[in-house]
């Protein structure tokens, strides 16, 4: 059974990949997530992207991981405060779907930290 739980990190780690490529594709998917109060869409797009790749390499190569969980957690949490709850608050319910939806990413992204981090090299919480 516990050979069926380590794969839950690859899992894990990987779709981070998946979506951070998504990012990379026509922006015209993307750019309406983006607040309009935040200046260059396209570029928030592109960022976001290129942090959910590298929370990605990092958990897979096993360096710097227990930082890039952290901040994968804290972008998770920052989706919710900025993109979520103020489209919610708004009326539109997939956002509503996405508070939830990231809140437990970023749960899990605290859990990864905590339990399969692998370098602790930066990070002394």
């Amino acid at each position: 059974m516990k050979g069926i739980t380590k794969i839950g990190k690859w899992i894990f780690a990987s779709i981070f990949a998946v979506f951070g490529l998504l990012h990379f594709g026509p922006l015209e998917f993307s750019l309406p997530y983006i607040p309009s109060y935040l200046p260059f869409p396209a570029f928030w797009v592109y960022f976001s992207g290129a942090a959910l790749i590298a929370f990605s390499v990092s958990a897979w190569v096993g360096k710097l991981d227990k930082l890039a969980a952290l901040l994968l957690a804290l972008m998770m949490f920052l989706f919710v405060v900025l993109i979520h709850i103020p489209g919610a608050i708004a009326g539109d319910f997939v956002q509503t779907i996405g508070i939830f939806r990231d809140t437990a990413m970023m749960g899990a992204a605290l859990m990864y930290a905590d339990k399969f981090a692998r370098d602790n090299t930066y990070v002394t919480a």
